[in-house]
């Protein structure tokens, strides 16, 4: 597709402009580009919810979370993005959100305290 992109209402998706084979132009919805973030955490397990600061939570686009499971990571988002949790084994759990709602990665690792936290 090529063209303009334009706003739609207030969801995640923009109308883009395109023409088809035959030359005709129709908008199709896609998804909006946005930035990707990398934020240092330190996120030792839990068997409760870990509410984070508001300037946290502004950062990362979750506003709760926690480390369960042989290890499991609860949270609460409020942008979809795919999110990526690095644990200290420097291993990776992948989430990708299409919803603003809770959500839950289980995983296992020698060592589950996550330290960073992605979205792309």
């Amino acid at each position: 597709m090529s063209g303009e992109t334009t706003p739609a209402k207030d969801f995640p998706v923009v109308l883009q402009e395109a023409t088809s084979k035959k030359g005709n132009k129709y908008q199709a919805s896609v998804v909006a580009s946005k930035s990707g973030f990398a934020v240092d955490v330190n996120w030792p397990p839990t068997r409760d919810w870990v509410y984070l600061s508001e300037d946290l939570a502004r950062k990362i686009h979750i506003t709760r979370g926690g480390v369960y499971f042989e290890w499991s990571i609860w949270f609460t988002n409020t942008d979809n993005y795919d999110f990526f949790f690095e644990d200290k084994t420097h291993d990776e759990y992948e989430n990708n959100t299409w919803f603003n709602r809770d959500h839950e990665t289980s995983y296992n690792s020698d060592d589950p305290t996550i330290i960073r936290v992605r979205g792309v």
